[in-house]
């Protein structure tokens, strides 16, 4: 006869029950308790394995635990209790060093949770009533660094619902024995089966969404795949050569840009390009964009614009002297941000935080490209005017720096003043427009055309457009100065442009007064919100 385990109890005879008769209940009673514990919790998907990560973490690490103030269990109105305590109760019986952080649902993730999970080595986020704060989950994302971050649903799911988070855990409600079965699981106690997508679906071709591979973009081996994946997700409108668009995405130091590819054939499932341009003449601060994120449209909803767009939040962030994150690019400008005509993406964005709805700057405020045929240039010369308009000298160029760099700063174009420091002392500052009132830089702005300068890299456009269209940009004054010297200031720039053989002007970037372009003969030609920021 077998010896039992220690842990089964003898008669009072002090004689052996039955080795096998035991171990049969004992499996019975497992066998119940594990199909129990299963209905309890289980998880749905584990790709980058952080509830390995966390099991691994050492005594002193400190795992916090962000979860929702809600209705308790009992529905009493008398009952005060938090009904996630008993979690934070669990999980410090498996781990010394938990901090319960509970939120609300009206102010979500703030300052104090924050500054929490900065501290922390771990993060378990509860979610529980629907509609689900998906969007927690975003923020806790991009700032967790690399921290584990498990997501726990305590809410019935929709079969159709798409939680595309790598780490996710799924169960019966916020009761006590649910909770209990959640700690368990997260620290292995049992072995439960692990579903590596959502619940069914009755389609059965969907792909659920997972955490892919992020690599570095190498222009050798992705460019031809890149530009056509580039046509493909944005259409003719802003079609884009392979060449063109080599050009624009090659800035060295200054640019990084990523990919998601296809595991067996190498194709470009995913895209994500990143700049950085300087703020100001101390070179200290940092202007950080997001230029572009596309993914195939037949590979779309399976994480890779997730993984991509985590990968690249991440990245910037660890980046020295960031003040400002945009969603779009200033320069080198593939789209100077989401384009207005085109919202199918806006909901996936506001979820990692991106705010596009309040028509402010950085919060979806409207900004417009314009395109202008010389013939319908409709510009009339003020006949008291004592302001001069010429182009850029030399000795103009301290105080056309110090009037971009103040000006920049004030209407929110971080990113211009960048542009005119790189023409100092070069042969190409004759690309500057000024306006003079007595000896006085009041207004500026940057021409070019195709070829004639680096500017022509930084805005495809134009040479997309055609040969005979020149540029003008970064258009710099104080408010108060606009409707005195605009119109003149554009004028000499269609002079400029004129004598160079173009015929008509791409003018960039304007947030305000666009019936004054389009009374001047401009018509737009596209659209975009402003969406970016601060750090």
């Amino acid at each position: 006869m077998s010896k039992l385990p220690s842990n089964v109890d003898e008669d009072e005879d002090g004689m052996d029950i039955d080795s096998n008769l035991q171990l049969e209940r004992s499996q019975q009673i497992a066998s119940r308790t594990l199909a129990a514990a299963t209905a309890l919790a289980k998880v749905l998907r584990d790709a980058p394995e952080w509830l390995s990560d966390i099991r691994r973490l050492q005594p002193q690490d400190v795992i916090i635990l962000l979860t929702p103030v809600v209705f308790p269990v009992s529905q009493e109105p008398t009952d005060s209790s938090d009904p996630f305590e008993p979690l934070g109760r669990y999980l410090s019986r498996r781990h010394a060093k938990i901090r319960h952080v509970p939120y609300t649902k009206r102010h979500g993730i703030t300052s104090t949770h924050l500054g929490f999970i900065k501290r922390g080595h771990a993060i378990i986020l509860c979610l529980a009533e629907q509609p689900l704060q998906l969007e927690l989950v975003d923020i806790v994302l991009a700032i967790r660094g690399d921290k584990p971050v498990v997501v726990v649903c305590c809410s019935p799911l929709d079969t159709k619902q798409a939680l595309p988070f790598p780490t996710v855990i799924d169960t019966a409600g916020y009761s006590r024995p649910a909770l209990e079965a959640t700690a368990e699981l997260i620290f292995a106690e049992r072995s439960l089966p692990t579903a590596h997508s959502l619940p069914d679906s009755s389609n059965e071709s969907t792909v659920q969404p997972k955490v892919w591979p992020v690599e570095d973009f190498v222009e050798q081996r992705d460019i031809a795949s890149v530009a056509t994946l580039w046509l493909a997700c944005l259409g003719e409108r802003f079609a884009l050569d392979q060449q063109t668009l080599a050009n624009v995405l090659r800035k060295p130091g200054y640019s990084k840009h990523y990919v998601v590819r296809n595991p067996s054939t190498g194709e470009t499932l995913g895209f994500c390009a990143t700049y950085l341009s300087y703020v100001d003449r101390e070179g200290e601060k940092l202007v950080a964009s997001l230029a572009i994120l596309v993914v195939h449209p037949q590979t779309r909803f399976r994480g890779i614009g997730l993984s991509l767009h985590n990968h690249a939040i991440n990245s910037l962030k660890r980046t020295r002297g960031i003040i400002r994150l945009q969603l779009g690019s200033t320069f080198p400008r593939l789209l100077y941000g989401p384009p207005s005509d085109d919202q199918s993406s806006d909901e996936w964005f506001r979820r990692r935080g991106w705010q596009f709805d309040k028509g402010a700057p950085g919060q979806g405020q409207v900004v417009h490209d314009f395109l202008l045929e010389f013939k319908d240039w409709h510009y009339r010369p003020g006949s008291s005017s004592t302001t001069e308009y010429r182009v850029c000298t030399q000795d103009d160029m301290t105080k056309v720096i110090d009037l971009v760099e103040r000006t920049s700063a004030l209407d929110d174009r971080l990113g211009w003043f960048d542009q005119y420091w790189t023409l100092i002392n070069g042969p190409n500052v004759k690309d500057i427009v000024v306006a003079v009132e007595e000896q006085d830089i009041v207004g500026t702005a940057l021409t070019y055309s195709p070829g004639g300068s680096q500017m022509s890299n930084n805005i495809p456009w134009p040479c997309r457009i055609g040969n005979d269209v020149g540029g003008v940009t970064c258009v710099s004054m104080f408010p108060d100065k606009r409707h005195i010297i605009m119109s003149g200031l554009i004028n000499t720039c269609v002079e400029t442009l004129r004598t160079q053989g173009m015929k008509r002007l791409f003018l960039d970037g304007v947030t305000d007064h666009s019936q004054f372009f389009t009374n001047l003969g401009f018509k737009e030609w596209a659209r975009y919100r402003d969406v970016w920021k601060s750090v």
